[in-house]
């Protein structure tokens, strides 16, 4: 694979040409030309980390027309290559040749703290603790970033665009820049975005290296829960893996493992904005909001329902079309090994909740 230098077009994308084994392609980032002065053209470290996985399913050693970070490039050639192949077995350890290292800080950093914001139970949160409780002044949020790198399934760059737009209206509320990327990322990857959002997600935010000097982000299992073994939920790593994407100008931050989900809702469950935003959903399509019958919609409504605070959120979940599935839902949810479901069961047991009880509209 050869990836060639960073172009930015119309002050607001910056793409560059891929040449691999399946063909030439063009894989870009696109910004608000608001932003556009922030992005980060000295270093391919967006692109080289985008591509990272898509190289190692091919077994193709990585060509660079241009500079990437030092420490970006001593992290994935001696741990992070070992870890995801760990996670994924399909994968190969492959060698990268950059046409050159850059050790040196990117100037004109501005030192900004970042974290993603999708409305999740993960991501909200994150923003409890970094922005709303007390903390350290250089370590509270200064921005907050969205993504279109595959979350957003079939409803594509529209979804997208609609998500983004319900949520600024969050991020308005508390004065923050709420910084849209789109990119064509995961119309190349054509991968399972569950076992590869880490590193999807992060090169994103490495367009930002003027602008980021620290990035949480936001992962969904608790420590117990997280090893380095073959899985289907790439979130398993993320203590082990994030900080290694980190650069000499951006430090990338693993939270959320110090509690359980359970712990994380009840958190939310106390936050008033997440009365209006919270978004779970894994089956939006045509429009941004809960379908509240998913898997993942269904998991938090229940776990929501045990703490008695499902009432609270009936403006972003139809709370009688969550009841038409409930039954059929813990009856898999007993079925289900994962351990973020067996939080759920455990925290009925906990509570003495009947699950067969009727839900209370």
């Amino acid at each position: 694979m050869r990836i060639g230098s960073p172009e930015l077009v119309n002050d607001s994308q910056i793409s560059t040409i891929v040449e691999y084994s399946q063909g030439k392609v063009r894989l870009w980032y696109s910004v608000d030309q608001e932003y556009s002065e922030f992005l980060t053209t000295e270093n391919a470290d967006a692109f080289l980390l985008g591509l990272l996985i898509l190289a190692m399913e091919h077994n193709e050693n990585i060509y660079i027309d241009g500079m990437i970070s030092e420490r970006l490039f001593y992290h994935l050639t001696h741990y992070l290559m070992k870890i995801l192949t760990l996670l994924i077995p399909s994968l190969h350890q492959i060698k990268i040749f950059p046409k050159e290292l850059n050790s040196g800080k990117i100037t004109q950093v501005q030192n900004g703290v970042a974290t993603g914001f999708s409305g999740g139970i993960d991501s909200f949160c994150t923003f409890i603790d970094h922005f709303i409780e007390k903390i350290p002044t250089s370590y509270k949020i200064t921005h907050l970033v969205f993504n279109n790198v595959g979350s957003h399934g079939a409803g594509g760059q529209e979804l997208f665009r609609k998500r983004y737009q319900r949520l600024l209206k969050f991020a308005q509320e508390y004065e923050l820049p709420f910084i849209k990327i789109d990119s064509n990322l995961h119309q190349i990857l054509k991968l399972n975005f569950q076992n590869t959002h880490t590193t999807r997600n992060v090169s994103a935010v490495l367009l930002f290296q003027k602008l980021v000097g620290k990035y949480f982000y936001a992962s969904a299992h608790k420590y117990e829960d997280c090893i380095i073994k073959e899985s289907p939920d790439g979130a398993v790593i993320d203590p082990a893996a994030i900080h290694l994407l980190s650069t000499e100008t951006t430090e990338f931050i693993s939270t959320g493992c110090q509690y359980s989900r359970v712990e994380k809702t009840i958190k939310v469950s106390e936050f008033e904005p997440s009365y209006r935003y919270l978004d779970v959903c894994v089956h939006a399509v045509n429009r941004a909001e809960n379908c509240s019958q998913c898997w993942k919609c269904a998991r938090t409504l229940l776990t929501l329902e045990i703490l008695g605070k499902h009432k609270l959120y009936t403006k972003v979940f139809d709370l009688e079309k969550f009841a038409k599935i409930r039954s059929s839902y813990i009856k898999s949810l007993k079925q289900n090994q994962n351990p973020l479901a067996q939080e759920v069961i455990a925290l009925a047991v906990a509570r003495n909740y009947d699950l067969n009880s009727t839900l209370k509209l």
